[in-house]
């Protein structure tokens, strides 16, 4: 999971891996009970319907073994185990069981669970499937019109990133030379694969008119502050029907894999040339290697740190803010990434030579 504005969001949960625990202990009768463990079993039995084992009435996710939520465990337990124990141990069948139901049954929609999901529903109150978010359609729907107009600019790229002209070659090196480390063939064929990925998902429609773009953008209502956006890494390796979960400080997420999450502060930002650059940045994470890969396309540092353009050739490569805005230079030019007040520090650098002048490498 990689998160825009330094989150603190690192943990996640692969539901297919049975080495992943949610929970460090157990939870029930005679368990550990510690507080973030309960907590998180209150949330994913809050998150399953009824009719799937889950509590009639919602828990409040206090942290508590209560009656209540002894209850609930008892009768998930009842639900899915031929033999019940009252308790959820860190890696027993009880919590696979009930992972794996959430990312499977289509009643659990994506998105945060327990009662962080269900705006309007309390402790006590029956539980019924919550409703969709509605606010977020129009910055879905800006989101992926931001891609679709970048087709052309792509295809462009694409075509400079295969030719590797001694022009565009040193262009490159504006972007991610460090202490003379120059940028390779080779450097510049990994770029190729992420500008190719990214251009596959708005180019491509299927048969019913439906680009790849169209089933990523999603809204997460409740990101947490200073979040503009976040995305499952790799999450073009795993198809819609593959999720993952995440779990930390309080906050429990369902997530497709195939997932570009924009928080409400997107539509904040202060000019259109920064949701570009986001959604640009979010698309580099997401067109990456998968999590575990040790090369994924990392958040090694971003434009608003001082050490920004001081960091190695390797972790430039392997950074979404230094090769969005590689990008996001080729698309709008370079006297618009100059300009932008989030690179002031760095004006001189972007407006050097090599610049994109009318979607054009130029060296003078």
């Amino acid at each position: 999971m990689s998160l825009v504005a330094n989150s603190q969001f690192r943990k996640c949960f692969f539901c297919s891996n049975p080495t992943d625990k949610p929970i460090g202990g157990s939870v029930g009768k005679g368990g550990a009970n510690r507080k973030a463990d309960v907590q998180i079993v209150q949330a994913f039995l809050n998150s399953t319907p009824p009719q799937d084992g889950g509590p009639a009435l919602l828990l409040g996710e206090d942290g508590i073994i209560g009656p209540k939520t002894q209850a609930a465990i008892d009768k998930f337990q009842a639900k899915v185990l031929t033999r019940t124990d009252g308790r959820i141990d860190a890696d027993g069948p009880t919590i696979k069981a009930l992972m794996a139901l959430i990312r499977d049954s289509p009643s659990v929609p994506a998105g945060r669970l327990g009662l962080d999901g269900r705006p309007g529903q309390a402790a006590g109150s029956p539980s019924t499937p919550p409703k969709p978010a509605q606010t977020g359609l129009q910055m879905v729907a800006e989101g992926k019109q931001i891609l679709k107009n970048l087709e052309r600019s792509l295809m462009s790229l694409r075509f400079k990133l295969v030719h590797q002209s001694p022009t565009t070659m040193a262009w490159l090196n504006k972007h991610f030379e460090t202490a003379k480390v120059k940028v390779t063939p080779n450097d510049a064929g990994m770029l190729l694969r992420i500008v190719m990925a990214i251009h596959f998902q708005v180019s491509r429609a299927n048969a019913f008119g439906a680009h790849g773009i169209d089933s990523i953008i999603m809204f997460d209502a409740k990101s947490g502050p200073g979040i503009i956006a976040w995305t499952v890494r790799g999450g073009d390796k795993l198809s819609t029907k593959q999720f993952q979960i995440y779990v930390e400080n309080g906050v429990n997420i369902k997530a497709p894999g195939h997932t570009v999450f924009l928080g409400p502060i997107f539509t904040n930002q202060p000019a259109p040339i920064e949701k570009q650059w986001t959604v640009i940045h979010e698309m580099c994470h997401f067109v990456g290697p998968r999590d575990g890969a040790g090369l994924e396309i990392d958040d090694n540092a971003y434009a608003f740190q001082g050490h920004f353009l001081a960091i190695g050739k390797f972790f430039k490569l392997h950074n979404a803010e230094s090769i969005s805005l590689m990008i996001l230079e080729f698309a709008v030019g370079t006297a618009a990434i100059a300009s932008t007040p989030r690179l002031a520090k760095f004006k001189s650098h972007f407006d050097a030579f090599p610049k994109v002048v009318n979607g054009d490498i130029v060296t003078s």
